[in-house]
C-alpha cells in the first residue's frame, strides 16, 4: 500500500490517531476517577451525569471512527483510497475491518454515554483542557492543514518511498 500517497495517509493517520487517542484517554481517565472503576460496566449516562466529559468522549469516539469532519476521516479515506489503487483486495479487508470497529465503538458508546447513569455523579476535578485542545487540533486538522505540515508529511513520505 505504499508510495508517495500512501505513506503520506499513514503519516496523517498515525498524527490524528494518537492526538485523537490521546483526547479518549484524558475522557475515559476523568470518568475512572469520578466513578471509582475502570469497567464500562460502572459507567453509563454520562452525558446526563457529566456533560462536559460525556459530550467530550461522544466526540472523541466520532473522530476515531472517522466521521467527517475530523482529521481521522481525512487521513482513513486516504489510506483506502490509496490501498484501492494498489492492492483492492487488502481494501476490501481493510474496509471491512473499518466497519467491525464501527459497530463495536458504537454499541459501547451507547450505553456509556447515552444509557441509564450508573455509578457515582459527583464532581470532576479535572482539567478538560487536554482533552478540547487535541480534539480541535484533529477536528481543525479535518479541515484545512497547514503548508508547512503537508510539506513536512509529503517530504518524509518521498524519504519512505
Amino acid at each position: 500500500m505504499a508510495g508517495p500517497l500512501g505513506n503520506f495517509a499513514g503519516l496523517l493517520q498515525m498524527t490524528m490517531h494518537s492526538l485523537t487517542k490521546s483526547a479518549i484517554f484524558f475522557s475515559v481517565g476523568h470518568v475512572a476517577q469520578v466513578k471509582g472503576s475502570q469497567q464500562i460496566d460502572d459507567m453509563g449516562g454520562l452525558t446526563v451525569s457529566h456533560p462536559i466529559l460525556g459530550w467530550g468522549l461522544v466526540a472523541g469516539v466520532a473522530a476515531i471512527l472517522g466521521l467527517p469532519p475530523f482529521g481521522v476521516f481525512t487521513s482513513e479515506f486516504l489510506v483506502v483510497s490509496s490501498s484501492f489503487a494498489r492492492l483492492p483486495l487488502v481494501a476490501l479487508l481493510l474496509v471491512a475491518g473499518l466497519l467491525i470497529a464501527f459497530g463495536a465503538l458504537l454499541l459501547r458508546l451507547t450505553d456509556v454515554a447515552f444509557g441509564p447513569v450508573k455509578g457515582p455523579v459527583g464532581r470532576v476535578h479535572a482539567s478538560y483542557i487536554p482533552m478540547f485542545a487535541h480534539l480541535a487540533l484533529v477536528l481543525m486538522a479535518g479541515i484545512w492543514l497547514p503548508a508547512p505540515l503537508v510539506e513536512w508529511f509529503e517530504h518524509v513520505a518521498a524519504l519512505l518511498g
